[in-house]
């Protein structure tokens, strides 16, 4: 049962940890006119002014670090929990 949780901290952290990354690079890419890696180019797409292109992944890095610092207090407790399990054993 710990151990599950323990999993799905560890899972939770790092799906944040990779969705900041993510954000962050649409950031980065913002306003140079790259595109994403593996995206096609939409000729017909109108392209947004930069504070627009911004606001979603600004949005998205802050989600992805509240799912990151949420999952890092889940994996706390699991350890306090076990700590508390381990210490009623012996």
């Amino acid at each position: 049962m710990i151990s599950n949780t323990l999993s799905g901290g560890l899972e939770g952290f790092n799906n944040g940890a990779r969705g900041m990354q993510d954000a962050a690079s649409r950031i980065a890419r913002a306003g140079t006119g790259q595109d994403a890696p593996g995206a096609a180019a939409d000729p017909t797409a109108s392209r947004q002014g930069s504070s627009g292109s911004l606001i979603e992944p600004i949005v998205d890095l802050t989600v992805n670090q509240r799912l990151a610092e949420a999952s890092l207090v889940v994996i706390s407790t699991a350890d306090e929990m076990l700590g508390s399990l381990i210490d009623t054993r012996a």
